[in-house]
């Protein structure tokens, strides 16, 4: 009850800030509120190149990306830990004419756009494995005042980018969102997976940088995030066994999530950790079998038509715990696996079904050609 009453006083506070700033008239800008930054900044190239609008970060503390075609004046660290900085940043919520957003941010409670304000949400994952928004499961056991925060939040959407009718689905059902809604652009980070000449300086680039992937089969381990992992003595892969099994023939990069601190890892001459200042997108270039679980990287990948492995070692407490959208183990594109030694059969044994990839493919990148950030732009600010 301490943390609600917190969060309300909170909000309350910056609802009194953006009515103010909303007293000046709305200007022609964009408006860029960012956990991750992926999407943003291929929507970025694009703005430019089309608009008149100024555009303007507000970066969350997680955000680690620099947003070149900004101005460095333009991108403000957006954090209550900063009061100069959260007052500009709402400053340019209520006086934008053009908002992006990229997850579930909070302050959006206390943000009541005008009519002539458009907010789009570039969702930061392709595709959804797990259950989130109003399915989430830990939604019955919440407050009302939690209940009716995540309400306001969630009709401040206007706009959603998605690349399927399955991700448009998702939608509907996560924040009770209208079709129409749902723009089917494609989302504006699978525009690399399109561009080959980019795709092939960042594979250069990468090869050059980690010199011990040449003539090596590389393996990709992207876990999904776990809140009972921030610190963690070890991965759930067995690196040992694989090294063994596999260190001959193929290099292990480790991915995890940025927030994740391992105490036991080193790099040799099987394994790498990449999971800090390595682009995931860049990291796919290079990655020849990916491993995985419930993470949204396979919606992505599939655009390359290669394997996949799905290490799902906790697939029914994640059930339990958080929800899935759909028969995990039949739909997923690729063998699913519960224990080391399988995953390491699968890559010496070769056992993966392509058609399945390619039928994957088509169904959650249905809208996506390359061109998702132009035709964003086009439809949000022509209209």
């Amino acid at each position: 009850m301490i943390k609600e009453a917190a969060i309300a006083l909170y909000l309350f506070i910056l609802n009194i800030i953006f009515n103010f700033f909303s007293l000046f008239p709305i200007k022609n800008k964009t408006v860029m509120l960012t956990s991750f930054g992926d999407n943003m900044e291929y929507l970025i190239e694009d703005i430019n190149a089309e608009t008149q609008s100024d555009i303007f970060v507000l970066k969350e503390p997680r955000c680690k990306k620099s947003f070149a075609g900004v101005k460095d004046r333009n991108i403000i660290q957006f954090s209550p830990k900063n009061l100069l900085s959260l007052f500009k940043g709402m400053y340019h919520l209520a006086t934008g004419k053009y908002i992006f957003i990229d997850n579930y941010h909070v302050v959006l409670a206390a943000c009541n756009f005008r009519k002539d304000v458009t907010c789009t949400q570039l969702w930061h994952a392709n595709g959804a494995v797990k259950y989130f928004g109003w399915r989430d499961k830990t939604i019955a056991s919440r407050p009302d005042s939690a209940y009716k925060r995540f309400e306001k939040v969630y009709s401040r959407f206007h706009n959603f980018a998605v690349s399927s009718d399955e991700m448009a689905y998702i939608f509907g059902e996560a924040f009770n969102s209208k079709k129409e809604s749902m723009l089917k652009t494609g989302m504006p980070r699978t525009d690399f997976f399109y561009n080959t000449q980019a795709m092939r300086i960042e594979k250069n680039n990468l090869y050059s940088l980690l010199p011990q992937l040449n003539n090596k089969k590389v393996l990709l381990y992207a876990p999904t995030f776990r809140d009972n992992q921030l610190n963690a003595a070890r991965v759930a892969l067995d690196l040992e066994l694989m090294k063994k099994q596999l260190g001959e023939n193929c290099h292990l990069l480790l991915k995890l999530h940025p927030a994740v601190e391992l105490s036991s890892l080193n790099n040799n001459d099987f394994v790498t950790d990449v999971s800090n200042g390595y682009d995931i997108n860049a990291l796919l270039t290079v990655t020849d079998i990916l491993i995985t679980d419930y993470s949204s990287i396979p919606f992505e990948f599939s655009i390359l038509n290669k394997p996949m492995i799905f290490f799902s070692y906790d697939l029914d407490d994640y059930k339990k715990e958080r929800g899935i959208w759909f028969n995990y183990e039949t739909y997923m594109p690729g063998p699913v696996v519960f224990n080391t030694q399988s995953v390491i059969s699968v890559i010496q044994k070769n056992i993966f079904d392509m058609e399945k990839i390619k039928d994957f493919n088509k169904q959650w990148n249905k809208y996506s050609d390359g061109s998702a950030s132009k035709k964003l732009v086009e439809y949000i600010y022509n209209k």
